[in-house]
């Protein structure tokens, strides 16, 4: 078993874990996580030794039940508890993980996307353009959802920049945030041929699963570096089947050409520029990443891509029904 889900052997408190036992109470918290247990008068030393051993690191859940015996029966649901939160690391030395490079956990991101796409064989809505279901207000919904995503992208990739460890992944992002710049006014045309107002468009509220995508983005960017630059090529990667199918479903539902040319060239601008390599690129200049680090990286790369489905099925939903106008707009 996976030594970073199995839980550690010999657990330590990560080393921004504030500890404080107070009078009958300890609490322990990380950020925004937290935990707190009583204790009678009697354990208080016990506990006190328990939490300056789990500072320290360095002994099994054995040793460290041993040493605080007074609490030694309550030690193995509290350190359940702290590794749930996330407090605890392994200070093993024969037990942490071997590094990976960066390249390598890129590889195994991309194998991990490809087979949670792979499960549900075709996209909800490239199904639904292929088999003729999908509706002019679909169309139009898909795109507004995509050009909330394209336009708040300078936003949540410009907080990265701050993050840069080398030159060459400063350049790297600058380049990339500067390619990005703009890319909203093509579909911004695309919307206003089939009747959005540009007041419209900046009412326009997406969908909770297009929030989370953006909302997701930029906290990596600015909290987990290493998700945000593993994550990019979600957004980035060619789709010439997906395209290919929105213009024949446009075409045949009489829709204007300059509804889906726009969309069509922007595919073409990720394609051109080798968007889709920008997470490859910025993954190489990783020389190693531990274990726990790298299962942090594909737990969020793996809620990406639920997300991205999920957005897919809240698409064809909520622009399915009856509406009155099309944006979601709520005044």
């Amino acid at each position: 078993m996976d030594s970073t889900l199995a839980g550690p052997r010999q657990p330590k408190f990560r080393n921004q874990v504030r500890a404080i036992v107070g009078h009958g109470e300890a609490q322990i918290s990380l950020g925004a996580r937290s935990c707190a247990f009583e204790f009678s008068e009697h354990e208080a030393a016990a506990v006190s030794r328990l939490i300056a051993d789990l500072e320290t690191g360095g002994l099994t859940r054995h040793d460290l039940a041993s040493r605080s015996s007074v609490i030694a029966d309550k030690v193995p649901q509290l350190l359940h508890d702290f590794d749930e939160l996330r407090l605890l690391i392994e200070s093993d030395p024969q037990r942490i993980g071997h590094a990976l490079s960066g390249t390598q956990l890129y590889r195994e991101v991309r194998r991990l996307a490809d087979r949670m796409v792979g499960r549900i064989a075709t996209s909800a809505f490239h199904r639904a353009l292929t088999e003729g279901r999908a509706s002019r207000q679909q169309l139009i919904g898909y795109a507004l959802e995509y050009y909330w995503i394209v336009q708040s992208a300078p936003g949540l990739i410009g907080p990265a920049l701050g993050s840069a460890h080398s030159a060459a992944e400063r350049r790297l992002l600058q380049d990339f945030l500067k390619s990005e710049l703009g890319h909203d006014r093509f579909l911004a045309m695309a919307l206003k041929s089939v009747g959005v107002t540009t007041a419209e468009l900046e009412a326009h509220q997406p969908l909770p699963a297009t929030f989370a995508l953006g909302a997701s983005l930029g906290i990596y960017g600015r909290q987990h570096p290493l998700s945000f630059k593993a994550s990019l090529f979600l957004f980035e990667r060619a789709q010439p089947a997906f395209i290919d199918a929105f213009d024949d479903r446009c075409r045949a539902l009489g829709m204007p050409d300059a509804f889906h040319t726009p969309l069509r060239a922007h595919a073409n601008i990720n394609d051109e520029y080798d968007h889709e390599d920008i997470s490859r690129q910025l993954m190489e200049l990783e020389h190693a990443v531990d274990a726990e680090t790298c299962a942090v990286v594909k737990r969020h790369i793996a809620i990406m891509v639920e997300t991205m489905i999920q957005q897919e099925e809240q698409i064809l939903a909520y622009y399915g029904q009856e509406l009155t106008r099309v944006p979601r707009i709520f005044n």
